[in-house]
């Protein structure tokens, strides 16, 4: 939608009139849920087909370390692993419940596009979502309790980023708090208050509260089963066994990175120790994540200051995607490339990339590393031109 209204004229397509576009997001919708049908669909008809797995659909609760009540039925298990994952985290916003708001869960179950939402936070969520629904056409204000967003990427880059969401419309409010909610004339509203300012009402159709996440454990029986918690998620060993030893968990719900793809290795070396008794330990040095803006931010490892904190002397190379032939053939020149390099062994400890398929390149650090290859390493192998890949390959190059 965005490339078609707002860009296609640059790349030569003509007989295009942007008023007359509209967009149609029952339709995306209905598309989405049917990829996602599909999918569950898929997990569940695999492990009905697996004769050693009896699946059962229901609540489950400890009745102690090896019995889980489910329903009506107990069964009773030497080994269990929680794959019990993590939900939106409540809000102590007052008036926040009265108002009505939406989570990630709901913004993707609406079926008419709002004239204007405000959104609480500015973590991956909080962007991701802003920018659709801008670009859908909704009136969009961000509000971050951080000087910038996604706090905890590199300055340049997530300096960029806000400047980029500020470029496509987004009122972005940094250094602001939300103190209450509420509704007044069958309008939602939130007020907020900047770090050095007064009290202001904003007012939209839909609130969306993005501000975290937490491990969805109520009504597990837990105590019973003598999984103890730690910072409100399952505290869980460097093999993830729980403080029950016959107990393993897995994924959100143990806090740190809460992505798809770390549960997934979560749940293989689970498996591994549970089952095989394998003693695997997790190695959470190579995870990488991605926030699905467009461009997109990907990262992995430690930022500069994340490196400089635990002693290392650094050296840094970056490259910016205004650089590449590529980038400027797609007119993608937004972004840039920073690799965080050890300065005396030359061992790459980070890469974090603002760009057009960011999510995709990350992959070659993320290789790199998982190899505890050096920048000269990166920088020295041969790269297929004109490709994005040559960013990052420019940038290991850089690192002096």
């Amino acid at each position: 939608m965005h490339l078609v209204r707002d860009r296609a004229h640059q790349f030569g397509v003509r007989g295009i009139d942007p008023q007359a576009l509209s967009f149609d997001l029952r339709a995306a919708v209905g598309r989405k849920d049917e990829i996602v049908g599909g999918i569950i669909s898929g997990i569940k008809s695999g492990l009905a087909k697996t004769a050693a797995i009896t699946y059962i659909n229901g609540r489950a609760a400890f009745l102690s370390p090896r019995e889980i009540r489910v329903g009506k039925q107990t069964i009773t298990a030497d080994k269990t692993i929680m794959a019990v994952g993590s939900r939106v985290a409540k809000a102590q916003i007052p008036g926040l419940e009265d108002a009505g708001y939406l989570t990630n869960n709901e913004a993707l179950k609406l079926h008419q596009v709002p004239a204007s939402m405000v959104i609480i936070g500015a973590g991956y969520v909080g962007v991701e979502f802003a920018q659709m629904y801008a670009r859908f056409g909704t009136r969009v204000t961000l509000v971050s309790r951080s000087a910038r967003v996604m706090r905890n990427e590199e300055p340049e880059l997530r300096e960029a980023l806000g400047h980029l969401l500020v470029q496509e419309g987004i009122n972005l409010l940094t250094d602001t708090a939300v103190t209450a909610a509420g509704q007044a004339d069958g309008q939602r509203y939130v007020e907020v208050k900047p770090a050095t300012g007064k009290v202001q009402r904003l007012e939209a159709e839909q609130i969306l509260l993005a501000a975290g996440r937490t491990a969805r454990i109520e009504d597990l029986g837990l105590e019973q089963a003598g999984v103890a918690l730690q910072n409100g998620f399952i505290q869980a060993n460097g093999q993830l066994q729980t403080t029950a030893p016959n107990i393993w968990s897995l994924g959100d719900a143990n806090g740190g990175q809460m992505v798809t793809h770390r549960a997934i290795y979560d749940g293989v070396t689970s498996a591994l120790n549970a089952v095989l008794d394998k003693g695997r330990t997790v190695d959470y040095r190579v995870v990488p994540r991605a926030v699905f803006t467009e461009p997109a931010l990907a990262s992995v490892g430690l930022t500069q200051a994340e490196a400089e904190a635990r002693g290392a002397s650094v050296s840094i190379g970056t490259y910016a995607f205004s650089g590449s032939g590529r980038g400027k053939a797609m007119g993608a020149t937004e972004g840039l490339v920073k690799i965080v390099a050890d300065d005396k062994t030359g061992e790459i400890l980070g890469g974090h990339i603002l760009g057009a398929h960011a999510d995709m390149l990350i992959h070659e650090l993320v290789v790199a590393m998982q190899q505890r290859a050096t920048a000269r390493d990166l920088g020295k192998t041969i790269h297929i031109h004109p490709t994005l890949n040559e960013i990052v390959q420019s940038a290991a190059k850089a690192v002096k």
